[in-house]
């Protein structure tokens, strides 16, 4: 018989699973967009999203509830910032005619308006202007008057004499009836 010594005993083998980060099985799909250039309107959409939960499903299907976690997160996040920016976009596509048409109008009132102001201050001019004929003519028309006043005065004291010498001489000489 063989001694305790003799006797190996077989060591125990630990099997301890590797705990290390499983492998991921996932077909990585090469993106050839440039960040920088994104439009945030077209690009992106449905398939950018689709994407981002599929790399969140191959993540959970390998035990990296974490990462997986993390990314379905931003990537809600960012589909509401998406939403959202896409309503404002319609929305403001839409409202861009009104837009341009108040535009429009606000600019032809203030066309209008110049023209309004150019055209008020023409009258007022003109209207000075016909208030000075005005002023000039009834001027005139005074002094006319005080010259025919003067005229009749002396037309009439030329009269006054004359009648008197006439009527001084009719009354001596008797017209003689024939």
């Amino acid at each position: 018989m063989a001694s305790n010594k003799d006797r190996k005993k077989p060591k125990k083998v630990n099997n301890v699973d590797n705990t290390s980060e499983p492998e991921v099985l996932f077909h990585e799909v090469i993106d050839e967009t440039d960040v920088l250039e994104l439009n945030l309107y077209s690009d992106i959409n449905d398939d950018f999203f689709n994407e981002s939960n599929r790399v969140v499903q191959c993540l959970m299907e390998a035990k990296r509830h974490f990462e997986a976690s993390r990314i379905k997160r931003y990537s809600d996040i960012i589909f509401n910032l998406h939403r959202r920016y896409v309503d404002e976009v319609n929305d403001n596509e839409v409202l861009r005619p009104q837009i341009l048409s108040s535009e429009n109008k606000l600019r032809l009132a203030l066309e209008l308006t110049a023209t309004s102001e150019e055209a008020m201050q023409k009258l007022k001019d003109s209207l000075g202007d016909a208030w000075k004929e005005s002023d000039a003519s009834a001027l005139r028309e005074q002094l006319v008057q005080e010259k025919l006043q003067e005229v009749l005065i002396k037309c009439e004291g030329l009269a006054d004499r004359n009648s008197g010498t006439t009527d001084d001489t009719a009354d001596r000489s008797p017209v003689p009836y024939f």
